[in-house]
Parts: structure tokens; C-alpha cells; sequence
């Protein structure tokens, strides 16, 4: 056989097994870079999420104090309203409180007034009654002394045209 049946392929193995070692390491290189790119390209994506999750995380989290703040003031709006109302009712109701006291006051003046004003009108037309009473007691007293007046002249006339003394005395005689 011949030499070169075994020498050109294991020579031909040879420089196969060179390039195929070079490619190899050409290809892990390449491999290695692909990997290392993957993975810079993976942590630049990764730092990337991490640092748009910790902005939205800050964001949230402003959002969240804004939202927190605008809701305190609304409470404190709210709770301020409530008692500026309140206040306004204690007010309003004071102020009724002290007319109610005032108008009972006068109320109450005014039922004095009025009551005295009946016991003067009760009293003065008593007094009105009595007066007339008297009038009419006088007025009475006045015609009964005018009839006893009358019963007694005419008893003394009666008297006295009864009585001789009254009597004409006869006629003179005549004369001649």
C-alpha cells in the first residue's frame, strides 16, 4: 500500500483538525462574544426594567403622596366646612336663642300689659255699673221724693179744705 494513502489524510486530518481547532476557537470566541453581548445586552435591558421599575416605583409612590396630600386637604376642606357650618348653626341658633329670650320677654310684658289693662277695664266698668247704680238709685229716690212731695200736698190741701180754717167765711149780710 501506499504511503500516501495514510499520509495525505492524516496530514489532510491534520490541517483539518487545525482549522477545525481554529474554527472551534473561533467559534467559542464568537459563541463568547454572542453570550457576552446576550448577556451585557440582558443586563443593559435588566438595569434598564430596574430602573424604569424603581422610576414607576417613585412615580407610584409621588403619585401616591400627591394622591395622600390632595385627600388630606379634601379632609381637612371637608372638616374645616363642617365646622365653619357648625360654627355658622351655633351662631344662628345663639342669635334665636336670644330672640326667643327677648320676644318671651316681651311676650311676657305684653300679657302684663294686657292683663292689667282687663283688670283696669273690669275695674272701670264696675265702677261704670256702680256709677249708673247710683244714678238710678238717685233718680229713684228723686221720683219717689217727688210722689212722697205730691201725696203730701195733696193730703195737706185735703186737710186744709176739710179744716174750717179754710173755709169762706159766710157772705156779709147785705146791706141795704
Amino acid at each position: 500500500m501506499n504511503k500516501s494513502y495514510v499520509i495525505v489524510p492524516v496530514v489532510l486530518l491534520a490541517v483539518f483538525g487545525f482549522f477545525y481547532n481554529g474554527a472551534l476557537k473561533e467559534m467559542a470566541e464568537k459563541e463568547a462574544a454572542r453570550i457576552a453581548k446576550i448577556e451585557a445586552t440582558a443586563k443593559a435591558d435588566a438595569e434598564r426594567k430596574a430602573e424604569l421599575d424603581r422610576k414607576a416605583q417613585e412615580d407610584a409612590v409621588k403619585r401616591q403622596e400627591e394622591r395622600a396630600i390632595a385627600d388630606k386637604a379634601k379632609e381637612d376642606k371637608k372638616e374645616k366646612d363642617y365646622q365653619d357650618a357648625m360654627n355658622a348653626l351655633k351662631k344662628e341658633a345663639d342669635d334665636y336663642t336670644v330672640q326667643i329670650a327677648k320676644l318671651t320677654k316681651e311676650a311676657a310684658d305684653l300679657e302684663a300689659d294686657i292683663l292689667k289693662t282687663r283688670n283696669d277695664k273690669e275695674r272701670l266698668t264696675r265702677e261704670a255699673l256702680e256709677l249708673a247704680k247710683q244714678v238710678e238709685l238717685a233718680k229713684i229716690n228723686r221720683r219717689t221724693s217727688e210722689l212722697e212731695i205730691q201725696r203730701m200736698i195733696e193730703m195737706v190741701s185735703k186737710k186744709l179744705s176739710d179744716s174750717s180754717i179754710t173755709a169762706l167765711p159766710p157772705p156779709p149780710p147785705p146791706l141795704k
